[in-house]
């Protein structure tokens, strides 16, 4: 297999927000001359590319071949051909688009001044076995035709123009340009993939548009089938959510000088049928405006919402006599796959930046409902080649520089330690380890660098997102115990493979910082952490700053606080993480439940209330939000799974642990682990739980109840 470092190119001219230059067609014929054993072809497309062969598409997913830092590695795809070859001519065609590679709408976080910026350009090798044993190595080169494409511009954020009713160009021949600085491999991570079509609930004229609400606020783009003439604009402009009834994309936008960015695609008509939708770019929407079309246009058939995301599959589910819990589980993992494009991102709108503490905080309850390990795995390698010399990690990957001197720190920093150790434990794979052991021991020895006089840590961002301005928790606590857990974390993986010698320097520093923890941010007489809210006392107890000896007065105290909020989140993310584990294992989860479903804001109820279909991103006033679809609160799925049905997967064992909570009548979960499926359901009967379990026979199952007297066991 070659991995081709002859790139060609259109031009060096690329797209701006002022100048757009449209998306390159390239294509190559090749003669087969006899019979063929094997072909095989490897492309690069960057940013995105689409492979068609004798007219029939080729490539294996959207927005292929993936998304990274061309200087730290180059990522791709590689076909067997060899029985979709025809005897004599071939052509083989390839449609590139901007991607990463001239993100001009990522300028808020310098895209638009990255090194690698470039004109997408093009590599690729095919390698043809004869029958009768002769070789041919075909690669891209300057004897490979170029042309502009009816694509007059594509951006990964902004959205695509496309013109139908554009003359072709001339072919040309291709210029030869320089090869990515970054490492070439093959991407092993899963494709994406339509996952659904819908169809509008509802359409209405508003201010001469007219407005499509598709019923659900997802990712993916839009199929636009129409009548038309030629010349004939049509303007699609995307929005999460109604502002007094009417549409707004306002939540979704950056200022930039005297532009606006916003996420619009404008198709421009030929005459008669028209049907398209855009190739290198996708949105996150429940509603379109269109603008450019007659009233008898307006039909149901006129958009289709082209749902897509990485193919991730399923792996687990939950559900109960709650209906509110089952509306937040759907969004939750509406919002997981919403934003999971290659990789985890923040937002699939105006951002689709892969931040990292998002990815952190989410790990857990991916890993339980879907398959991520394979994008996960490439995605750390992306994560390590970022890293800086003196061991900082950047608060976005991909990124060409930027997020080191904000947006990172020890919560966003926690990724390159929290993906590979829910791995571990959901999937007994110690692997994704493997690949980051030596960036992990480089980063712990960064952090004990950056500890100040007293021993502790607060270098980065804080509980973020909590309802309340300024955050409650200092960042001195949070970063500091994000910082201890990273060490104990890692000296468990390093443990593991047998690196002694990093186990102990890692468990040293987290020794350490839990004693200047306690010595400093903790008041041993009243068991209460510096800033004596929610987020500082939950994570005082989740992550064992704490004494056994402590627990039930540290609890105490930690329900005051609860009290003293009137049973509200009182919470940001990373406060939010753990708040509601550690009340359903301390014999809590009626009071988690009641704060998740509390009637007034902020709450999580406060979201459906509003009809949103996706977790939003804080618990501001709703038309101030910023986002109405965001992951990183969406470890209640797993809280779901792992409390009131007890599904606990650790490694080489499945812990059997449900709370049962009064509210609830009946729960089921199921989850598919690497030993085999294990399921739960139970139900209330005659004051007594009839609790139902199907565990793999092959794992090592654990089974605790609080009143086990109260619980009728039965094994499927």
């Amino acid at each position: 297999m070659i991995l081709s470092d002859k790139f060609i190119s259109a031009s060096q001219n690329f797209s701006t927000m002022n100048k757009r230059v449209p998306a390159p067609w390239f294509k190559k014929n090749i003669q087969i001359d006899g019979d063929v054993e094997k072909a095989e072809i490897t492309v690069c497309g960057l940013g995105f590319y689409e492979f068609f062969l004798n007219g029939s598409r080729i490539a294996k997913g959207l927005l292929s071949p993936y998304i990274s830092n061309p200087d730290d590695i180059v990522f791709y795809d590689n076909y067997d051909i060899a029985k979709l070859l025809l005897s004599g001519d071939n052509e083989l065609k390839f449609l590139l688009g901007n991607g990463m590679q001239n993100a001009f709408g990522g300028f808020i976080w310098d895209f638009d001044k990255a090194s690698f910026r470039s004109s997408p350009k093009l590599a690729f090798a095919l390698e043809i076995t004869y029958k009768n044993g002769e070789k041919v190595l075909i690669k891209a080169d300057e004897s490979v035709l170029t042309q502009s494409s009816k694509i007059l511009s594509d951006d990964l954020r902004l959205g695509e123009i496309y013109d139908a009713a554009a003359e072709s160009g001339h072919w040309s021949n291709a210029i030869s340009v320089s090869s990515p600085k970054g490492e070439k491999r093959i991407s092993t991570a899963k494709p994406i993939l339509v996952r659904d079509e819908v169809k509008p609930i509802k359409i209405w004229e508003e201010n001469k548009s007219y407005i499509y609400d598709f019923g659900i606020n997802t990712s993916g783009v839009c199929r636009l089938k129409i009548n038309g003439k030629r010349g004939q604009k049509i303007t699609l402009t995307f929005g999460e959510i109604l502002k007094g009834g009417k549409f707004s994309y306002e939540n979704t936008t950056f200022d930039h000088s005297a532009d606006k960015y916003f996420q619009q695609d404008v198709y421009i008509c030929k005459d008669g049928e028209n049907e398209w939708k855009p190739t290198f770019t996708y949105h996150a929407f429940r509603y379109v405006k269109v603008d450019g079309i007659e009233e008898h246009q307006a039909t149901e058939d006129l958009l289709t919402f082209v749902v897509f995301n990485t193919d991730l599959g399923s792996k687990g589910a939950f559900e109960c006599s709650d209906e509110q819990l089952n509306t937040l589980n759907k969004m939750s993992l509406n919002s997981t796959l919403s934003n999971f494009h290659h990789f985890p991102t923040d937002c699939p709108h105006r951002e689709k930046n892969g931040w990292t503490a998002d990815a952190a905080l989410s790990s857990a309850h991916t890993l339980l409902y879907f398959e991520p390990v394979d994008n996960y795995k490439q995605w750390i390698r992306c994560i390590c080649k970022a890293q800086r010399e003196d061991g900082a990690l950047p608060g976005i990957v991909p990124t060409s520089g930027w997020g080191f001197d904000w947006g990172n720190g020890p919560a966003w920093d926690s990724v390159i330690v929290e993906l590979p150790y829910q791995i571990w434990q959901k999937r007994n794979d110690i692997t994704a380890f493997e690949i980051c052991k030596d960036n992990i021991i480089k980063y712990v020895k960064y952090l004990e660098t950056r500890l100040d006089s007293n021993g502790l840590l607060a270098i980065g961002l804080g509980d973020w997102c909590a309802p309340h301005n300024p955050m409650k928790a200092p960042l001195i606590l949070t970063d500091s115990i994000e910082a201890y857990d990273i060490a104990s974390k890692s000296a468990e993986m390093f443990g593991k493979i047998g690196q002694t010698q990093n186990a102990d320097f890692c468990a040293e520093f987290a020794r350490k910082i839990r004693k200047s923890i306690r010595a400093k941010l903790f008041d041993e007489e009243s068991c209460t952490f510096k800033g004596n809210c929610q987020t500082s006392q939950a994570m005082g107890i989740y992550y064992g700053i704490i004494e056994a000896s402590e627990t039930e007065q540290a609890m105490a105290v930690l329900l005051r606080q609860i009290e003293e909020t009137n049973y509200h989140i009182d919470t940001g993310v990373l406060g939010g993480r753990v708040l509601f584990h550690v009340l359903a294992e301390h014999g809590e989860i009626d009071t988690a439940l009641k704060i998740i479903k509390a009637p007034t804001p902020p709450s999580y109820s406060q979201w459906i209330d509003a009809g949103d279909t996706a977790l939003c991103e804080g618990f501001e006033e709703y038309e101030g939000l910023s986002s109405h679809n965001h992951h990183f609160w969406g470890n209640i799925s797993a809280f779901f799974m792992e409390q009131i049905c007890g599904i606990n997967v650790r490694g080489e064992k499945i812990d059997i642990a449900p709370h049962f909570p009064e509210s609830i009548s009946h729960a089921k979960a199921s989850f598919d682990s690497v030993f085999g499926k294990v399921s739960v359901k139970w139900k209330r009967e005659n004051e007594k739980i009839i609790f139902e379990l199907t565990c793999p026979e092959t794992s090592k199952c654990k089974i605790t109840f609080d009143n086990p007297d109260n619980v009728e066991l039965k094994y499927l």
